[in-house]
């Protein structure tokens, strides 16, 4: 049983096969994307784990989405709006190296790859902050990894929801 499956069953979801034009979503992002986030998304709709944990939608072309978010920060920071926000890192751009935001929280969290396009991306460490003005907390793990622990561990300071929440769940927003 791999990490998705495994979220699958610690939230009983019914998951179902959601199909996302992938080769598209890369191409324009110049890199592949995880394996395992990838799986996540076809298993899981747009929605929220335990009510806190949000990942961002694959599909989605307008600024709530993987894609249109990503887009979004790359404009920001040329505009110099964002100039120090994601200091010591800076927005990825294709062919290169930085940050992809992959999740957020209700709460402000923030989920990030260090992406870096000389490196599989089944190697990207996530990178992770409880607020766009404090600092960065890295993990080197898996995506799925990170989110199983979100949900599961108690000790995962300071992103676990697993003594807050009776047991995980995954509500969709469709």
């Amino acid at each position: 049983m791999d990490r998705v499956d495994e979220i699958i069953s610690a939230t009983r979801w019914e998951a179902s096969q959601r199909d996302v034009d992938w080769d598209d979503l890369e191409e324009q992002f110049g890199t592949q994307l995880p394996a395992d986030y990838k799986k996540l998304c076809e298993a899981f709709r747009h929605g929220a784990f335990s009510g806190y944990l949000e990942l961002l939608p694959p599909n989605a072309v307008d600024s709530y989405g993987l894609l249109g978010r990503w887009k979004s920060q790359r404009r920001r920071r040329e505009s110099g709006q964002l100039s120090t926000l994601f200091d010591p890192y800076d927005v990825f751009d294709a062919g290169g190296s930085g940050l992809i935001l992959w999740g957020n929280s209700l709460t402000e969290d923030q989920y990030y790859w260090l992406a870096n396009t000389s490196a599989s991306p089944e190697q990207w460490p996530i990178v992770a902050r409880t607020d766009p003005l404090e600092d960065w907390h890295r993990f080197d793990i898996s995506t799925t990894e990170f989110i199983y622990r979100v949900l599961t561990d108690r000790d995962f300071r300071p992103f676990s929801t697993a003594g807050k929440v009776e047991r995980p769940f995954f509500e969709t927003y469709e």
